[in-house]
């Protein structure tokens, strides 16, 4: 896949949309909790089409237009949300390769990167934030 158009993040950048990301988090995380709570209530359901249910399945619906809203304005400014529970990825360059700055919640700052294949089980730890290049958009 050519990256035209897409952003690239150094270090110091991503972690400058660290407070951000905590604060988006904290407000959308009770609502991903809701929603799969309602998720797992409407999946239990005898009849999940039962009209008795209908209240639940508004309110799910309800979280997940705000949940969408929220991470939709993180990912117009070039970030990849890889769980709506807080886990986000900055594509960015380290030598001649693609990678992903990676950002878990609860995090204090951009500390790890990985491949872009690799995911988040092979995350590193960021030894060097300079031999990740400054950004541009391609």
């Amino acid at each position: 896949m050519h990256a035209r158009g897409m952003r690239y993040f150094s270090v110091e950048e991503a972690n400058r949309l660290v407070p951000l990301l905590t604060r988006t988090f904290e407000r959308v995380r009770p609502w991903v909790e809701r929603a799969q709570q309602l998720a797992d209530e409407l999946g239990a359901a005898p009849n999940p089409k039962d009209s008795s249910l209908a209240s639940l399945r508004d309110e799910r619906d309800t979280l997940l237009e705000r949940i969408r809203g929220e991470l939709l304005q993180l990912q117009e400014m070039g970030l990849e949300i890889k769980g709506a529970d807080g886990l986000v990825d900055f594509r960015a360059h380290r030598g001649g390769e693609q990678v992903y700055l990676c950002w878990r919640f609860g995090d204090p700052a951009v500390s790890h990167w990985h491949a872009m294949l690799d995911g988040f089980s092979g995350r590193r730890p960021i030894e060097s934030p300079d031999d990740f290049a400054p950004t541009y958009l391609s």
